[in-house]
């Protein structure tokens, strides 16, 4: 496997953070051997209407001596709640994701140091690769389900890379009011860390900024304290009884 160069010591205001539940930290860059695995991402072929690509792989972690620990769990079926994802073809639904080709421990490293996460505890991590294009006959739709929480503890949007597009403009939006907190199209290398129990987010659609293609390449990491993991069949259990009504996209 590949493994993600990124150094542990990214710059992010935790002091920020910690008082409003978001920062914009920058990252280091990725090698070219990473980015280069978005060009394989297989198809989306749970949202046919979108040219969206994507990879999922789920770890165990925990800090001990100063360092962080993970391993890979077993491979399962991804699900989210339609309590928090109302699209029908998302929310509550069992959706496969073939695992990563590349190693995403110094991502994970990274974005745990920079959020400030408790060391004592222990997390489940859901590491998302995605890949959006927008051409001519696909929208750029980069959230499918709209402004939405994830239904985790944090959730981190981190841009690897932005090929010819324009908008994906990234939003911060408070649930009771309605009022957009923040907004900011990410460079690359750049990330939002997100209290996801706090927020909605949203990010705007892509398109081409010349000619006919262009794609927006993320990742995407879910964290929660083990104890309150989104992985394994209590879990799966809890999201496909949720009983929301749905939203089909026109």
């Amino acid at each position: 496997m590949n493994e993600i160069q990124m150094a542990r010591d990214i710059t992010s205001d935790e002091g920020h953070f910690k008082a409003f539940g978001y920062a914009i930290v920058d990252m280091p860059p990725l090698s070219e051997e990473v980015l280069a695995t978005f060009d394989s991402l297989p198809r989306d072929h749970h949202s046919q209407s979108r040219l969206r690509h994507i990879r999922l792989s789920q770890y165990f972690g925990y800090r001990e001596e100063g360092q962080w620990i993970f391993a890979l769990l077993p491979k399962r079926n991804y699900i989210q709640s339609a309590d928090y994802i109302r699209l029908a073809e998302a929310g509550g639904v069992m959706r496969y994701r073939e695992q990563l080709e590349c190693d995403p421990t110094p991502l994970m490293v990274s974005i745990l140091d920079a959020l400030g996460v408790d060391g004592a505890e222990s997390y489940q991590l859901n590491v998302n690769q995605i890949r959006v294009t927008a051409n001519a006959e696909f929208k750029g739709i980069t959230v499918p389900e709209g402004p939405h929480r994830d239904g985790h503890a944090y959730s981190v949007i981190v841009v690897a890379r932005r090929n010819n597009v324009n908008g994906g403009e990234t939003q911060v939006i408070d649930p009771v009011s309605h009022q957009l907190i923040h907004r900011q199209t990410l460079a690359e290398n750049q990330a939002i860390l997100l209290d996801d129990e706090r927020y909605i987010h949203y990010a705007t659609d892509i398109e081409p900024a010349q000619g006919e293609v262009g794609y927006r390449d993320i990742w995407v990491v879910e964290i929660n304290p083990w104890h309150q993991r989104a992985y394994g069949p209590s879990h799966e259990r809890r999201a496909s009884q949720a009983n929301l009504p749905r939203v089909v996209p026109a």
